[in-house]
């Protein structure tokens, strides 16, 4: 079995303008079929011993001459490889116009996962279509933000990195571990790379992370694999090998009716912010409601003079 590639094209000897279509021909035996393809060549230019450019072809760039050498092997290499003895006119063209236009050819699922967007982009959508409340979703972009900056950070600071983009199914344990690292030191890497933080400004400056802080913060990435998991947006389930510790708190004081009341009782005046901030929080140990609720009170919530509210909860919404 053999593959050629020739033209059928010829031009008068001074003609730099007219252009040929390459076919190409496969011979096996008794078998000779022929097909277009969509490349084509000065015919002044072709060289049928070589099978593309003439050694010497001052109008065309080496560019162009190695790029058209180049296509013309890679289809014969296709046709070769894909040949079988049931193969015919329409089968070789159709092998043809599979190399120029490939995605003509793949499945839905595949031109999904070429297309697929990164895990930023991914974490973007999350916030739009996961159900949270205004504040989990202030909390959550704090995270995006982070995770911008790490991508940043690895795409600068780390050698052989320069193209890095956190994909979805690529993130492992030893990539989160990475992260935990970066979010703990990240005041340390602030001092230490500016023009990073230059290229990627962040309001506030950054300050060493406690544990509990970073257990909070994984906690929500954690959410977003587990959003992509159930979305089948991916089959990746990077927490499985990176568990985290449940958050650990001080034993907690709890302040006695007395010292409530010398704190209401307290002298403020030169501090107003202060005071209101003290009315707040004596107001909220005498009707023990939610922070969340708290926010949302309003004078008409105050129902012949006794204050009344529905309770609701962030995660039921």
């Amino acid at each position: 079995m053999k593959v050629t590639a020739f033209i059928r094209k010829t031009a008068k000897k001074n003609d730099t303008d007219s252009m040929a279509t390459i076919y190409f021909r496969l011979r096996d035996g008794k078998k000779d079929i022929k097909a277009a393809s969509e490349l084509v060549i000065n015919p002044n230019h072709w060289s049928s011993e070589k099978q593309g450019y003439k050694d010497r072809v001052a109008l065309v760039s080496e560019e162009n001459k190695s790029h058209l050498s180049q296509s013309i092997q890679d289809i014969i290499s296709t046709i070769t490889k894909q040949y079988t003895t049931e193969a015919d006119n329409e089968w070789l063209a159709m092998i043809i116009n599979k190399y120029h236009h490939p995605n003509r050819y793949k499945t839905e699922e595949e031109l999904m996962q070429e297309n697929k967007p990164k895990l930023l982009e991914l974490f973007a959508k999350f916030l739009v279509e996961h159900k949270l409340s205004a504040v989990r979703v202030k909390n959550f972009k704090v995270i995006q933000r982070s995770l911008a900056r790490y991508e940043m950070y690895v795409r600068t600071i780390k050698r052989g990195y320069h193209d890095f983009i956190l994909d979805v199914d690529e993130v492992n344990a030893d990539t989160l571990r990475d992260m935990w690292d970066f979010f703990e030191n990240e005041y340390i890497y602030y001092e230490k790379y500016p023009k990073l933080y230059e290229t990627f400004p962040e309001k506030r400056v950054p300050l060493p992370r406690g544990k509990n802080t970073l257990i909070d913060r994984f906690s929500r990435i954690r959410t977003f694999f587990i959003w992509c998991y159930d979305k089948k947006i991916t089959t990746n389930r990077p927490f499985d090998e990176f568990p985290l510790d449940e958050c650990t708190y001080g034993t907690p004081y709890y302040i006695t009716l007395d010292e409530r009341d010398q704190i209401f009782d307290a002298d403020l005046s030169e501090h107003p912010q202060l005071a209101i901030q003290r009315d707040i929080f004596i107001f909220q140990t005498l009707i023990g409601c939610r922070v969340s609720d708290l926010y949302r009170l309003t004078k008409r919530n105050i129902v012949n003079e006794a204050i009344e509210y529905i309770p609701k909860k962030t995660r039921e919404g």
